[in-house]
């Protein structure tokens, strides 16, 4: 039985892959693999071969196999099984061009569907941390065969992405509480749709309070957004909310039913984000978890490092040699 908080994490993230996304961090990644995550992979992929065959943890809506399938042709490339807790939809996979890679949705990282020694690296890109580490470690070093490697690149809470996350939660905080400028929209939304339906509104007590607490909290909105160091999340919510209520006809049901829609694809982003930030490592998490895994592979040689670029610092890259 899956806990609550679980199945809420599972939707949340099936409904954000099924919109298309191929990553979990759009805008960092948006111009390709060319910087410091790229080299990573590059160098972790540079000498497999087509008799090898690689495991993709939390895979999304599958990058890393895309990216390795880029550097090969159909029938070198490696075997991959690229699994995720949620239901991924890959829209640039096909099985008939890409016969060597299978995605598997509903797969915990705690308990993988594979024999003993089946694969020689496994890899996670802004994944393995989400995981109930110790588990997962004991499941990943089950299934690496002897001499395999791994190697995952994971969130670290200084980064440039959990800095913008926590400006993005916080206006998604602004934007969802109880009197904020999603219910101030609900409140004013079907006033607009009788003043469009012919209704002389002038002077109406409660349609002229309802547009101007909606305009209050289009305000508190736009001063908030001013003092974070990523406001760009709060100017497409005012605009998206400006677009609902623009459309609301005579009939207010369909715009009602949008302004719910985006309401719950904020909350499930605010539960994405929140995830992210509450599972970032700082330096001492990534150290320790360096030392849980050469605890439970004896003789295993770990490492994690920080990877940086021009934008700033972008995440942990944890390498390891097997035994």
């Amino acid at each position: 039985m899956q806990t609550v908080d679980e199945e809420a994490r599972r939707s949340a993230w099936s409904a954000y892959w099924a919109a298309g996304q191929l990553h979990s961090c759009v805008g960092s990644l948006d111009a390709g693999y060319g910087g410091a995550i790229g080299q990573f992979w590059a160098q972790q992929f540079r000498t497999l071969g087509a008799s090898d065959r690689v495991l993709d943890l939390a895979t999304g809506n599958g990058p890393l196999p895309r990216l390795l399938s880029s550097t090969r042709d159909a029938n070198d490339c490696p075997h991959v099984d690229a699994v995720d807790l949620a239901q991924i939809a890959p829209a640039w996979y096909t099985p008939a061009d890409y016969p060597r890679i299978r995605f598997h949705s509903g797969v915990r990282m705690e308990s993988l569907p594979f024999p003993d020694g089946h694969f020689t690296l496994i890899v996670s890109q802004f994944g393995f941390e989400y995981a109930h580490r110790e588990p997962a470690l004991r499941e990943c070093l089950r299934v690496l065969a002897p001499g395999g490697r791994m190697a995952f690149v994971m969130h670290h809470a200084g980064s440039v992405l959990a800095k913008v996350g926590r400006s993005e939660l916080a206006i998604h905080e602004r934007l969802l509480e109880a009197g904020g400028l999603l219910d101030a929209a609900s409140g004013v939304l079907p006033w607009f749709a009788r003043a469009r339906a012919g209704e002389d509104l002038r002077g109406h007590v409660v349609a002229n309070a309802s547009r101007s607490a909606y305009n209050a909290a289009i305000s508190e909105v736009t001063a908030y957004s001013r003092q974070l160091q990523a406001p760009d999340l709060a100017r497409e919510a005012v605009d998206q909310v400006h677009r609902i209520i623009g459309s609301a006809a005579a009939d207010p049901g369909p715009a009602l039913a949008a302004l719910s829609d985006y309401r719950q694809a904020l909350q499930a982003a605010r539960l994405r984000t929140a995830e992210m930030i509450d599972h970032a490592l700082d330096a001492s998490q990534a150290q320790a978890l360096v030392a849980q895994l050469e605890t439970l592979c004896a003789g295993a040689q770990a490492q994690c490092r920080p990877l940086s670029q021009a934008e700033g610092l972008l995440g942990w890259g944890m390498e390891m040699a097997g035994v």
